[in-house]
């Protein structure tokens, strides 16, 4: 199932917000204050996951906004809140998300924030709403050809990101500022969120830690860790120069020495500037020292749609697929390691662990910055698999 959502987004009275692509009806232009004095600011608010988590109509919303909350606009003290006409009660509020009372028990809800003069100065739409005892559906777990068992999945059903399966890694790689890769954004643990059956990894333009960007690196590390297997993942990539999302794995124990001697597998990496495009690669050394790589692109498909990036290691073969379609795929020959010269299978014949993460500039894409209007950008990961034979 490709778990999207249509947003209707419309933020002040004459003024639509660039994030929203669709069209708006009359019905949905805010209405102008009654007073005259009053002006309605430039909200940018989006619902990103809405789920009842009750019978009684407790309702959990996720959402993104430019201010600290939507109840907490400037000039505009919070009055009340309206779902679809019935004005919500018992509303708390938590960092990027709130709960409410309501008892519309409804898929397609209307989502109206009032301020203290009577004023709507968010209203927006949110279809896809989950039901209270409805479970969201994944696309069905199909097994590649010559494996039965189901290693590992996290196919993010929560609220939260499971930290039992990822550790957030946080700031910019010290020593390695900018991650050896001269990013540019601060890694944080408050850029993504878990709804819906997807997690979200978002970029931002704010200034954390020196940066002026921010982003979000998750690892399994230590907690997911698997030699030999066939990884998928199913995402969607964000569109705009400067953008570099990845879906990659790492040695979990350097047993073959630093990098790059104990290898790194590159399952997916992107361009946002190049939406019909991604690559794959693996990294390590010659016996007689020294990085090397290889890499190729894959083309003719568009990055920020959802499609599924995998790879199937053996200890003979490493190949790389999209859409369950190979299109590279290295033996054991074309590899190495310094750190053990005589091996046939080394590096890639150790534990590894997983990574996602959404970088900002970088050398993978000789520096670029996105414009502010690319920003906020979203990673969108609908599952993480692992099958054994």
């Amino acid at each position: 199932m490709n778990k999207r959502f249509v947003l209707l987004l419309v933020f002040s009275p004459l003024v639509i917000s660039s994030c929203s692509l669709m069209n708006v009806s009359g019905e949905d232009f805010i209405p102008v204050s009654s007073d005259s004095q009053t002006t309605n600011p430039d909200v940018e608010f989006a619902i990103t996951a809405a789920e009842f988590t009750d019978q009684e109509g407790h309702l959990t919303v996720h959402y993104n906004c430019n201010y600290s909350s939507p109840f907490d606009v400037a000039g505009h003290s919070f009055d009340h809140l309206n779902i679809k006409g019935v004005r919500a009660s018992e509303i708390t509020s938590a960092n990027n998300a709130f709960s409410v009372l309501s008892p519309v028990i409804n898929k397609d809800l209307k989502f109206e924030f009032f301020d203290s003069k009577g004023s709507v100065y968010i209203s927006t739409r949110f279809n896809g709403v989950t039901l209270y005892g409805e479970t969201p559906i994944d696309d069905p777990i199909v097994y590649p050809k010559g494996y039965s068992q189901l290693y590992w999945s996290d196919e993010f059903n929560g609220n939260t990101l499971d930290q039992s399966n990822w550790t957030y890694e946080i700031g910019d790689g010290s020593p390695n500022t900018g991650w050896g890769n001269g990013e540019q954004e601060y890694y944080t643990s408050s850029n993504d969120f878990v709804g819906g059956g997807v997690l979200t990894i978002q970029a931002k333009k704010e200034d954390v830690g020196g940066y002026h960007y921010t982003s979000t690196r998750i690892k399994t590390q230590n907690k997911v860790k698997f030699t030999y297997g066939y990884v998928e993942a199913k995402i969607q990539l964000p569109q705009g120069n400067g953008l570099w999302p990845a879906f990659w794995m790492m040695p979990n124990n350097s047993v073959y020495g630093g990098w790059p001697n104990s290898g790194e597998i590159d399952i997916m990496e992107a361009r946002g500037r190049l939406i019909n495009q991604s690559s794959s690669a693996l990294h390590f050394s010659f016996p007689s020292g020294g990085h090397t790589y290889l890499s190729e692109i894959k083309t003719g498909h568009n990055i920020t749609e959802y499609h599924k990036y995998a790879v199937e290691w053996s200890p003979d073969s490493i190949s790389f697929l999209v859409d369950d379609v190979p299109y590279l795929s290295y033996d054991k020959s074309q590899w190495s390691t310094s750190g053990e010269p005589s091996s046939e299978t080394a590096p890639f014949d150790q534990d590894f662990y997983i990574i996602l993460n959404l970088a900002v500039g970088g050398n993978f894409d000789g520096g670029i910055l996105p414009p502010d209007s690319v920003l906020p950008a979203d990673m969108k990961v609908d599952y993480v698999r692992v099958f054994k034979k």
